[in-house]
């Protein structure tokens, strides 16, 4: 995995584990809907980009990971939205969604070669 490639796993690793702390406080009655979907979107984007990097066809995983941030940008709204979390949490949340759309995006431009 190059310097690059681990940026990207790094930095949605460390936004998983910020997200995972936010997300145990959520009201017992969300825990199981938009908690539970909020914290598959950002596994499943850690699983999708870990295992695209160590394939040669990397554009299915890369579109899923793509569909896992389209996600979790709307539940993260959502959870804002409903009083779950702070405006400032959900500034720093969208920021990191808003940065790891862009690496994947230049992973997507070019899938063949380092982000």
């Amino acid at each position: 995995m190059s310097q690059k490639e681990m940026l990207i796993v790094k930095k949605a690793y460390d936004f998983c584990k910020w997200l995972l702390k936010h997300t145990d406080k959520f009201p017992k009655s969300y825990r199981f809907s938009v908690a539970v979907r909020l914290e598959n979107a950002i596994l499943d984007f850690i699983e999708a980009i870990s295992i695209a990097n160590m394939r040669k066809d990397k554009v299915p995983l890369l579109r899923r990971a793509d569909e896992a941030l389209i996600r979790l940008r709307l539940l993260l709204r959502l959870s804002f939205d409903l009083k779950f979390i702070t405006i400032q949490s959900y500034e720093f949340g969208s920021q990191n969604i808003v940065e790891l759309g862009k690496m994947l995006g230049g992973w997507l431009k070019h899938p063949s070669g380092s982000l």
